[in-house]
């Protein structure tokens, strides 16, 4: 019996010392646990940092690309179309056009003066009629202006416009100067 109780008393012992053992593993093992929990927390803070500055980066560069877009539709030449074109031949000692054109503003900004030639292709893309327009006028983006004018006949071309089908012309107007609302200017060609 002394030596089952020396057994139990040493088994005793070693439980005891396994327990304590078991419970300082457990006291690690919890405390990696926490350590890795206040690490992933630092590393959602710095990705959530790095969302916002992407998303701000974002931001930038689409602003600037809509702001690289407005400057390059300023600074084109094209942006006042010709909605509508109609003329009346005058066949006098010195022949003439009474003109009547319909221009849109396709700038992003108000255009306060216009300079620029107005272009008449026929059907093969010949150049039968130019016409230089300097205006003041204001045309708000998107708006329209008509402009009526008489045009001189200075070539014998030009006289083919009176015989020419109005639906088979092509009429076009290419800016030459422009002054915006804003004071900015754009000019086009050779200066």
């Amino acid at each position: 019996m002394k030596k089952f109780l020396a057994a139990l008393g040493i088994t005793s012992m070693l439980f005891a010392q396994n327990n304590a053992d078991i419970d300082k593993k457990l006291d690690l093992i919890l405390q990696q646990i926490q350590q890795l929990k206040q690490e992933v927390k630092a590393k959602d803070k710095e990705i959530e940092k790095l969302k916002k500055e992407l998303k701000t980066q974002q931001k930038e560069i689409k602003n600037q690309a809509q702001q690289t877009k407005q400057e390059f539709a300023v600074k084109s030449c094209d942006k006042i179309k010709v909605l509508s074109f109609n003329y009346k031949y005058n066949d006098v000692a010195l022949p003439y056009y009474d003109l009547k054109i319909t221009l849109q503003n396709n700038y992003p900004k108000t255009v306060v003066f216009l300079e620029g030639n107005l272009y008449v292709e026929d059907k093969d893309g010949t150049k039968i009629m130019k016409d230089y327009i300097e205006r003041k006028i204001t045309i708000k983006p998107s708006g329209k202006i008509t402009i009526k004018k008489t045009h001189m006949l200075t070539d014998e071309l030009e006289k083919y416009l009176k015989d020419e089908n109005p639906k088979s012309i092509k009429v076009y107007f290419v800016v030459t100067k422009a002054k915006f609302k804003d004071g900015t200017w754009l000019k086009c060609g050779l200066f």
